[in-house]
């Protein structure tokens, strides 16, 4: 008899234990915390901090207006093509870690797969335009992945994405996507590239129509037009707190300065 009670309450325990804790293989959401940093100097320009505290500038820019303030020290630059908008990497503090999406004179892609600092950094090929790169040339999609977040910075993107690039980038959490039409994709075509990647939880729009760039046809107020969800920041920066995630995608504009 003490022997079957001995049995049931192990029994007992076990099933609590497996009500309690997420089985193997269940796909149970991880519970993230810390903040996410981005700040926006211009074109495609950003300063990402990570919750681990480093620091990531995309494709730094030095042009009229934009370009990044003395005290912003990196760890992590990268460059998704060789335009004289997007590779200012002489004009950046410090001593970072720099990442060239593509070969010397941008002539081939350059495949990077790296981690530094807990943070997971690979590059897609994808091209300028919608000509193979006939036009504009290459471009090399960043993808950033920390703390169970993929952030996808999306250089001058010119065309829709293949089948084969979706499945390279992945899901992303937060995408930045280039808005202004003329050298990149806009509109229907940007929106298209939404739907692809499915954010989760950000859509950024970079590379637009501002004051300090009004060779470019489109702003991104154009681009919003219409959606739900528009986040307007006062300045150049927002942070992202994982512990209060967006419930619903969230678009942010935001400031140059």
């Amino acid at each position: 008899m003490k022997g079957k009670r001995l049995l049931f309450g192990i029994l007992g325990v076990a099933f609590l234990v497996g009500l309690l804790l997420p089985a193997a293989g269940s796909g149970a959401a991880e519970v993230r915390t810390g903040k996410i940093t981005f700040k926006w100097y211009g074109q495609a320009c950003f300063l990402i901090e990570t919750p681990g505290g480093v620091r990531i500038l995309t494709d730094p820019v030095y042009m009229g207006d934009y370009r990044p303030p003395r005290d912003v020290v990196p760890d992590v630059v990268t460059v998704s093509h060789e335009h004289v908008d997007h590779n200012q990497v002489d004009k950046v503090a410090g001593k970072p870690l720099v990442f060239r999406g593509l070969t010397e004179g941008g002539r081939d892609f350059a495949k990077i797969d790296q981690t530094v600092r807990g943070v997971h950094i690979y590059t897609v090929p994808t091209f300028h335009d919608e000509q193979q790169g006939a036009e504009r040339g290459k471009n090399a999609v960043f993808v950033f992945e920390f703390d169970g977040l993929r952030v996808v910075h999306l250089g001058d993107l010119g065309h829709v994405l293949t089948e084969a690039q979706v499945k390279q980038i992945g899901p992303a959490d937060v995408l930045m996507i280039p808005v202004g039409g003329k050298f990149t994709i806009f509109g229907a075509e940007a929106d298209k590239v939404v739907s692809q990647l499915h954010p989760r939880l950000l859509v950024i729009p970079m590379h637009f129509k501002t004051a300090a760039a009004g060779f470019l046809p489109y702003s991104a107020e154009d681009f919003a037009a219409g959606k739900a969800g528009v986040t307007r920041t006062a300045g150049n920066a927002f942070t992202l707190d994982l512990g209060r995630p967006p419930a619903a995608l969230q678009y942010v504009l935001m400031n140059y300065r």
